[in-house]
């Protein structure tokens, strides 16, 4: 079963039903659900918005979503206790059992979001991408970091998980940052049929607490963390480096360019935390390499 159909179990049952309905095939192709006060269920396929419509002419409750049915979602999607998601939700998400985020916008309030006008459900795929010659030669010597750099929906966290899948097989000690529960499904062993996980996973906290409980109990020789770009992220990194652990990173640019005029990451580069930048295509073909570039 497509991970789409388990996704959208967390919606209310009328919206289930009707989305149910999204044949096999397109269900494989949607990247996420977004749902919007006043307006029909949407679909991002390749990149692009596609109208219920087109895939579902038939529906009726998904074809205009009113403020109280958003509510509905809302409250459906946090489990119906929004105060479990605090942490997330002052971040503008919440992640679903299973890794599957879901992007908040709306009103903020003193106690977090006093109203909720959109929802965007990014679905959660635990395959793995091939890796070409070049970038399985570097992860077999791998003598220093690696940063997977692309726009959001460019597959970063895929190509991550593809790597720790190879470096699972090589008898070294990896770690992983999984601060949203995206890379590995907060280590659960639901997708273990997928993916030899051969790691230690630090789940649902930040990537600074993670490093360094890492470095202090767990001594590994990799970790991996998934979108860095704070300067709590920045120390984590230059700290776990200065004591010897190797980092395979995502963060969000779209070339070498933007990924240098971000202060923080330009820190890391300049003192050397990594040597190769992985540049992906976008978000109409997620985890396709376009460029890997040596530093």
């Amino acid at each position: 079963m497509d991970e789409y159909y388990r996704a959208i179990r967390a919606l209310p049952p009328v919206l289930q039903q009707e989305l149910s309905a999204v044949a096999p095939q397109q269900a494989a192709a949607i990247q996420e659900v977004r749902l919007r006060a006043g307006q029909g269920v949407q679909f991002t396929v390749a990149g692009r918005l596609v109208a219920c419509g087109r895939l579902l002419p038939h529906a009726s409750a998904a074809a205009r979503l009113d403020a109280a049915m958003l509510r509905r979602c809302f409250a459906s999607l946090c489990g119906y206790s929004a105060y479990a998601h605090e942490e997330e939700l002052k971040e503008g998400y919440l992640t679903l059992p299973g890794g599957s985020r879901v992007g908040v916008a709306g009103v903020r309030g003193p106690g977090g979001f006093a109203a909720v006008t959109s929802l965007a459900l990014r679905i959660a795929r635990w395959g793995v991408c091939a890796l070409p010659a070049p970038l399985q030669s570097i992860l077999d010597r791998l003598d220093g970091g690696l940063l997977v750099a692309g726009p959001p929906g460019s597959g970063k966290t895929t190509l991550l998980r593809s790597m720790l899948a190879r470096l699972a097989g090589q008898d070294k000690i990896v770690c992983v940052a999984d601060e949203r529960g995206e890379l590995l499904a907060d280590g659960a062993g639901d997708t273990a049929d997928k993916l030899p996980v051969n790691c230690d996973v630090f789940a649902r906290c930040s990537k600074a607490q993670a490093v360094a409980m890492a470095v202090r109990c767990m001594n590994p020789q990799i970790m991996l963390c998934d979108e860095i770009g704070t300067g709590a992220d920045v120390q984590a990194l230059e700290q776990g480096a200065a004591a010897g652990v190797t980092f395979l990173a995502s963060a969000h640019a779209r070339t070498f360019e933007q990924l240098a005029r971000q202060p923080p990451l330009r820190r890391l580069l300049d003192a050397g935390v990594f040597t190769h930048v992985v540049l992906l295509a976008g978000r109409a073909q997620p985890g396709r390499i376009e460029r890997i570039m040596p530093l």
